[in-house]
C-alpha cells in the first residue's frame, strides 16, 4: 500500500463517520430536545520518516462531542409537554431497563398512568423511580418550576427528575436524544438550578440547512478522496508494469 493510498484511506474513513453523524443529525432535526453531535479531527504526523523525505500527515477522527447548547423553546399548551431552562437533563428508564438521560420533554401518559416519551421510555422522578400518575379522579395537571406535578384539588402527585451531568461528553448516544452513562459513571445529582417549564418543548438544536450544507461538502470530499486513492493505485500499477517491461 502506497503512502498516498494510506493517507487517503485514513481520510476516507473519517469522512464516512462524519457523513453518518451528519445524516443522524438531519434525521433528528425535528426530535424534541435532540442535541447535535459533531466530529473532532486531528492531523497526525507519520513517525519514522526517512531523512530527506517530507513527513506524511494523516487525518484521524479522535471522537465526537455533543453540542449541549439549548434549542429554541416552543409554546405548545400541552400540559404534559415540559422543557428545561438550565443545564439539567431528564432521566428515563428505557424499555430494556437501562437508565438514560436527555432533554426530550414531549411526555404522554399510557393507559396505566405511566409518564413516558414516544419511544416508550418511562420518565424518572428525583429519586430515579419511574413516574406513574392516577388515571382518573384528578383535575388538570399543574407542573411547578421545580418539577412537582399536582392536580387541581389534590396535593403533589410526583416530581419530575432533573439531573446535573457534568461528564455528559462521556455518555453514549443510543438513539434519538437518549444518552447512556459509561460503565462506572457516578450517579447524576439533582439539578436544583434548572427550571421545569410546563406547556413548552425544547426543540432540537440542529440547524437542518447547515447540516445539509455540511453533508454536501463532506460527500464531495469523500468522492475526491476515493478518486485520489484510485488514481494512486492506477499510477502504482502502471509504474510496476513499465519497470517490468524495462527489465
Amino acid at each position: 500500500m502506497t503512502e498516498t493510498t494510506h493517507i487517503g484511506m485514513s481520510l476516507a474513513t473519517s469522512l464516512q463517520r462524519q457523513l453518518d453523524m451528519t445524516a443522524n443529525n438531519i434525521a433528528n432535526a425535528s426530535t424534541a430536545g435532540y442535541k447535535g453531535e459533531h466530529m473532532v479531527f486531528e492531523s497526525l504526523v507519520q513517525k519514522g520518516t526517512p531523512a530527506g523525505e517530507d513527513a506524511a500527515n494523516f487525518v484521524s477522527d479522535t471522537g465526537s462531542y455533543i453540542d449541549t447548547r439549548p434549542g429554541a423553546m416552543s409554546q405548545t399548551g400541552n400540559p404534559l409537554d415540559m422543557a428545561l431552562n438550565g443545564d439539567g437533563w431528564f432521566g428515563y428508564r428505557m424499555p430494556d431497563g437501562q437508565m438514560s438521560y436527555g432533554r426530550d420533554g414531549s411526555f404522554t401518559l399510557d393507559t396505566d398512568g405511566n409518564l413516558t416519551v414516544l419511544s416508550g421510555a418511562r420518565v424518572l422522578d428525583q429519586g430515579g423511580a419511574p413516574i406513574a400518575l392516577p388515571t382518573e379522579g384528578i383535575g388538570a395537571l399543574i407542573v411547578s418550576e421545580d418539577g412537582t406535578i399536582s392536580a387541581e384539588g389534590t396535593g403533589p402527585l410526583a416530581r419530575v427528575g432533573v439531573f446535573d451531568i457534568p461528564e455528559i461528553q462521556s455518555y453514549r448516544r443510543v438513539g434519538g436524544g437518549m444518552l447512556l452513562p459509561p460503565d462506572g459513571a457516578a450517579a447524576p445529582t439533582p439539578a436544583a438550578a434548572t427550571q421545569v417549564l410546563q406547556g413548552v418543548l425544547e426543540l432540537s438544536n440542529v440547524n437542518p440547512i447547515r447540516e445539509m450544507t455540511r453533508m454536501i461538502e463532506v460527500q464531495r470530499a469523500y468522492e475526491r478522496t476515493n478518486a485520489l486513492i484510485g488514481n494512486s493505485d492506477t499510477l502504482r500499477r502502471d509504474a510496476l508494469r513499465r519497470i517490468g517491461q524495462a527489465v
